[in-house]
C-alpha cells in the first residue's frame, strides 16, 4: 500500500514479537496508523502484503519466514529494496556459510531472517567478503545460536535504534557515534569490554550503512523528478 513503510526498530520489535510467538498487533498498526487515510485500521490491513495477515493470525508455535515472506516483510522498510533473486544468491552463495540451511522446515528461522535484513543494510556500503567477517565474528556457527556473541534480531534492532538517533543530526562526530553506540551496548553484560568495543563499531558501520541507503534513496528520487517533468523514463 502506498505510504505504508515499517521503520527499522519497528521491523526490530515485529521480529522479537514474532518469536515471542505474538502477533505483533502493535506494531502493525502503529506503521498503518503513520499512513492511514481511512478511520478504520481494518480497511488498511487486507491492502497490506499477505505475509501481515498471516503475522496477525500468529499463534503459539515457532514461525518461520519462506525467502518470498522475507523479501516481501523487507520491501516494507524504509530506505530498503529486496529481490528474491538476490536474497536467493545469498543464502546459496555469497553468505551460505553464515546463514546455514532453512530451520523450520523449509522456512528460515526469525534470526536467519534479521541476518538478510543485516546484509540488505551492509550492502550498500560493504562488499561481501566485509560482510561475511561481521558474521563470522558477531553470529558464528548459523545452526548454534548459542554460540552467537549477539543475538542477530538484538543487534538488528540496536544498530536501527542508533540509526534512528542519528538519522536527524548533522554533524556528528565520530565521539558522537562511539557515546551513543556505547549507550546501546551497556546492556551486553555478558561481553568483554574487548567485545563491547567491537560491537560498538559495528553498530556504528551498519547504522551509517543504512543512512548511505537512505542518501542512495534520496538522490534517486530527485534525478526521477528531472526525468519526470521532461516526459523521459527509467
Amino acid at each position: 500500500m502506498s505510504g505504508f513503510y515499517l521503520t527499522r526498530t519497528e521491523m526490530g520489535s515485529l521480529l522479537q514479537a514474532i518469536r515471542n510467538q505474538e502477533a505483533p498487533f502493535q506494531v502493525i498498526e502503529t506503521a498503518c496508523n503513520r499512513s492511514r487515510n481511512s478511520a478504520d485500521i481494518s480497511e488498511i490491513i487486507p491492502k497490506l502484503p499477505s505475509i501481515f495477515g498471516k503475522l496477525l493470525k500468529l499463534g503459539k508455535e515457532a514461525f518461520g519466514l519462506s525467502i518470498n515472506e522475507i523479501v516481501s516483510l523487507g520491501n516494507q522498510l524504509e530506505y530498503a529494496s529486496f529481490r528474491s533473486t538476490a536474497v536467493q544468491n545469498w543464502v546459496k552463495r555469497d553468505i551460505k556459510d553464515w546463514i546455514g540451511s532453512p530451520q523450520l522446515g523449509k522456512k528460515y528461522s526469525i534470526e536467519q531472517a534479521a541476518i538478510l535484513f543485516i546484509v540488505e543494510d551492509l550492502k550498500n556500503t560493504h562488499d561481501f567478503e566485509s560482510i561475511r567477517l561481521l558474521l563470522r565474528y558477531a553470529f558464528n556457527n548459523p545452526a548454534d545460536r548459542n554460540d552467537d556473541l549477539i543475538d542477530p534480531v538484538i543487534f538488528y534492532t540496536a544498530y536501527a535504534e542508533l540509526f534512528e538517533a542519528i538519522h536527524s543530526e548533522l554533524n556528528l562526530s565520530k565521539n558522537d557515534f562511539t557515546e551513543k553506540a556505547r549507550a546501546l551496548t551497556i546492556i551486553f553484560n555478558h561481553l568483554t569490554l574487548s567485545q563491547r568495543e567491537d560491537i560498538e563499531k559495528l553498530l556504528i558501520s551498519s547504522a551509517l550503512s543504512v543512512q548511505g541507503a537512505y542518501y542512495q534513496t534520496l538522490s534517486k528520487h530527485y534525478l526521477e523528478e528531472v526525468w519526470k517533468w521532461s516526459g523521459e523514463h527509467f
